[in-house]
């Protein structure tokens, strides 16, 4: 029978977490329910400024106020995937002290496990919701928002 594990031992960078929760963000950002709910939202801000005369630019002080929250929620995904991720990310890291051990992680065709100081975990593949990648990390999702991370170098 052949052996089917594979490992591998390393210690996560803060530069992996930041690739980490910008991937994260971006699979959020452009997932369908957000881009409608997004999409929908800058539509009604739009047709609020051409139905409704009091939102419009030319009428102080609520049209001005109007176009700059209109500005803000536009940018601020854009804002938030290419500064916010890395700041948030890298101040997280620095915080989480256990991000910063070297771990094992071994997978095979049961699940993937993690083996580090602080202890270990098993996770069968099928309790993994979804998996997400780029050319810097792998996210293996547990749920919406909790993901185990491995970096591609």
């Amino acid at each position: 029978m052949k052996d089917t594990k594979r490992s591998v031992t390393l210690t996560l960078t803060a530069d992996d977490y930041v690739a980490a929760n910008k991937l994260f963000i971006l699979k959020h950002a452009t997932s369908r329910g957000t881009l409608i709910w997004w999409l929908l939202f800058v539509a009604l801000l739009f047709l609020g400024s051409i139905f409704v005369p009091a939102l419009s630019p030319r009428n102080a002080p609520f049209g001005v106020l109007f176009c700059v929250g209109g500005a803000i929620v536009i940018v601020l995904p854009f804002f938030q995937y290419f500064f916010g991720a890395s700041i948030f990310a890298r101040k997280a890291y620095a915080a989480q002290k256990t991000l910063q051990h070297p771990m094992t992680v071994e997978w095979s065709e049961e699940g993937l496990r993690s083996t580090a100081q602080q202890g270990d975990w098993n996770i069968p593949w099928d309790d993994y919701l979804k998996w997400a990648e780029d050319d810097k990390v792998l996210l293996l999702y547990q749920g919406p928002r909790v993901f185990n991370m491995i970096p591609r170098r």
